[in-house]
Parts: structure tokens; C-alpha cells; sequence
């Protein structure tokens, strides 16, 4: 997978929704994933869950819009995880603070499964800082903004898989100038590791 072009990869974009910061003591209420290649989407994966606690917290729901009574008779994690590392099979997973999202799947992988997600992963947020110094904040809302991408439904796991992967053909269009097409520079890019850009390509009209 490294050593494909970014037209040749198949990329799996990710979010949650989760009900704290912490996977140790917090919840997972909301997956959602897109799969795509090239600028063709494959499928789509959403799901909510039910999490092990008697009540979302208030101010998740009111960040979110995600109630009890919509989680209540929803599937638990350990339920959705297995058909969700199916779907992401052989791809690289994309995320806006990638860090997060494995962070809360790893651990759950690793209580119910007894294993880890190892998919190669690219963080949009880490991207930013490196193409976009001139954002002040690299949040995905002011990003998309930077980027003229439409964002009308915030904090919502699809809506904001939605505008990460606009967000992330972006970024690829603005590398592919600079010649940088492969999976792995992207991946160094976004670890914050040194690669060579080239001379940018002139565009003739």
C-alpha cells in the first residue's frame, strides 16, 4: 500500500463521536467511515452505539444531538467492531486527528478482539499544519472553511467523514503540484518527517 499513487490507494475515512476524550472511561456512540479511490466512492459505514453507561452526558448531546433514546436499543461496540475492521481491510485510514479516533478503536479492539488496527493512517489535521501554516487554527470546521468546503451539520461522525475526505482530495490536488503523489510521502507528511517536494508544475490554459 505504501508505494501506490494516491490515485491507486484505497482510502477509508474515519470518524467518531465519542463521549469524553479518554477510551479508558469514555464511550463510543457513533462510528461512521467512507471508502473511496481516486474520486470514486466504494461504500459507506455508519453505525450508532450503545454505550455502557445509563446516560450520555448532557453536554455530548448537546454537542452532538445524540440522545439515550436514539443509542438505547443500538448495537455496543464490541457488536459493530468486527463488521468495522472488516470494512476498513486493506486500506488507509484517514481521520482529522487520526491519534483520537485509533486511540478509541485500538482500545476497544484490544479488550473485545485481543488485537490492534494496524492500517497505515494519515492525519488531516497534522497535513494542515504542514501545507497551510497561514491558518491560525487547524480545527476540520476552520479548515474546510480556509478550503470553500460547506460544513452544516457539526460533530455528527458521517458529516464530518464527509468533510474530512473533501478536505483530504484538496490536499491531494495541492500535492499532486508539487509531484507528490505517493502514499508514503503523504504519510511522512503527515507524521511531520522531511520529504522532496519538486518544482511545482506550471499549468498551461
Amino acid at each position: 500500500m505504501y508505494n501506490l499513487t494516491t490515485d491507486e490507494a484505497v482510502f477509508t475515512v474515519i470518524d467518531l463521536e465519542t463521549t469524553g476524550f479518554v477510551p479508558e472511561r469514555d464511550y463510543i456512540i457513533e462510528i461512521a467511515a467512507i471508502k473511496f479511490q481516486g474520486h470514486l466512492e466504494i461504500d459507506r459505514f455508519w453505525q450508532l452505539v450503545r454505550p455502557d453507561i445509563d446516560f450520555i452526558p448532557p453536554y455530548i448531546t448537546e454537542l452532538t444531538g445524540i440522545t439515550n433514546a436514539m443509542v438505547i436499543d443500538q448495537p455496543k461496540i464490541e457488536d459493530v467492531l468486527p463488521d468495522f475492521i472488516r470494512f476498513i481491510q486493506d486500506t488507509i485510514l484517514v481521520a482529522h486527528n487520526v491519534k483520537f479516533d485509533l486511540s478509541f478503536l485500538n482500545y476497544n479492539a484490544r479488550l473485545y478482539l485481543g488485537k490492534t488496527i494496524k492500517n497505515p493512517s494519515i492525519c488531516t489535521d497534522n497535513l494542515a499544519r504542514r501545507i497551510l501554516p497561514e491558518i491560525d487554527s487547524k480545527s476540520l470546521e476552520h479548515v474546510a472553511y480556509h478550503l470553500n468546503i460547506p460544513y452544516r451539520q457539526k460533530h455528527r461522525a458521517m458529516s464530518d467523514a464527509e468533510v474530512t475526505m473533501k478536505v483530504f482530495e484538496k490536499m491531494l490536488q495541492f500535492l499532486e503540484d508539487y509531484n507528490v503523489n505517493r502514499v508514503i510521502d503523504i504519510i511522512k507528511l503527515s507524521e511531520g518527517k522531511r520529504i522532496n517536494y519538486r518544482e511545482k508544475r506550471r499549468k498551461y490554459v
